[in-house]
């Protein structure tokens, strides 16, 4: 984010407010101030939106009864669109092109206070503002200027600890709970059907940045181990449209006898879908990124992969006896290991050897 684009905003903000804004002073904010009318936003992509579903929890706990309305990412749109938490939900993508008529639209619904849980800088700000609220909780991944940051109240500095605790931290400003840090599913979904007495491993094979990925060779090798070496053994792959080139590359290096027990989901599921079969999983082995985070809020157990991204942040949060990390964020030198696929520092050895440790696994045998 440019200094200069927030140093603009602030001057804009400042301007509109005197002339026309509601925003008060955020020393006049009391825990105890009740709101009727709130927006919410999260306009990012799927593990952040999962990370926000305990703040949004409390937030309609502390507000049974007031009209609060979501700003979600279109990205999300077949999983938030019937969120319970929520009376409505408006569908941006938090890009200025379309501002002015999120705008218009938020407007309406005379908000006195926004939840800005993730979302782009500086449009939430300038949204918020112009559409009158009062007030703005903001959950801050970095420092803001001092201009800006007078906008917003935070609690984000100096927190070390899990983003989905920073988040629920805020609501300390309002009178909220802090405390219940369970993500919870947005949607519906129908179950998969599973065969009795069969093991069902579940491969992510893909993410939103390569950094986030285990080599997709790394994961052909893994299928074939387990299957060879367990008989009820089935392992099922999953990913978004854009990863069907890695499924491609998967499939190529799996031996003809063992394809029988893959099953590819990679391209072929909306949202609620993907909930239905990673729900039917035994286990999930993926990197940070969304689908653990619905696992993690599925109660299904995870082998979950992390080198540039530390799980003290990120990681499972909750039922933590569930989930197992291998954690080499410590060790990873950007400069001497596989910068474009970091995660080629876990072997297969090490996933296989970490997956036969859990019962899940050894009960298979």
């Amino acid at each position: 984010m440019k200094i200069k684009k927030l140093k603009y905003a602030h001057w804009f903000l400042t301007v509109y407010n005197f002339l026309f804004g509601k925003i008060k002073s955020k020393s006049t904010l009391q825990s105890d101030h009740e709101f009727k009318r709130i927006v919410v936003y999260s306009t990012t992509a799927l593990g952040d939106f999962m990370f926000n579903t305990p703040a949004m929890r409390a937030l309609r706990r502390r507000y049974p009864d007031a009209h609060i309305t979501l700003i979600a990412g279109t990205i999300n749109h077949g999983m938030v669109k019937d969120y319970a938490c929520f009376d409505e939900v408006i569908f941006w993508d938090n890009k200025l092109r379309k501002m002015r008529q999120a705008i218009v639209e938020i407007k309406k619904r005379k908000p006195e206070l926004a939840v800005i849980l993730h979302a782009h800088l500086p449009y939430d700000i300038i949204s918020a503002v112009l559409a009158g609220c009062q007030y703005i909780l903001r959950d801050n991944y970095l420092t803001l200027p001092k201009g800006i940051d007078s906008w917003v109240h935070s609690c984000s500095l100096n927190f070390t600890g899990h983003l989905i605790q920073r988040k629920l931290n805020l609501m300390s400003f309002i009178g909220g709970d802090t405390t219940d840090v369970e993500m919870e599913i947005p949607c519906r979904f129908e179950k998969v059907p599973r065969q009795p007495g069969h093991i069902r491993i579940g491969f992510n094979i893909g993410a939103s940045s390569r950094e986030r990925c285990w080599p997709v060779d790394y994961f052909s090798e893994l299928a074939t181990l387990l299957i060879t070496r367990h008989k009820n053994i089935e392992v099922v792959i999953i990913g978004s449209q854009a990863d069907r080139g890695l499924e491609s590359v998967f499939m190529v290096g799996i031996e003809p006898d063992v394809l029988s027990r893959i099953t590819s989901y990679v391209g072929k599921t909306s949202l609620p879908q993907l909930l239905g079969v990673i729900d039917s999983l035994d286990v999930l082995l993926t990197g940070d990124t969304g689908p653990l985070h619905l696992a993690v809020a599925l109660k299904v157990p995870t082998l979950s992969l992390f080198v540039t991204a530390n799980p003290r942040f990120t990681g499972p949060y909750q039922n933590r006896e569930l989930h197992q990390v291998i954690d080499l964020s410590d060790t990873y030198d950007d400069t001497t290991d596989a910068p474009e696929l970091p995660l080629a520092i876990i072997s297969v050895t090490r996933v296989y050897t970490t997956l036969e440790s859990m019962s899940i696994i050894s009960a298979s045998q």
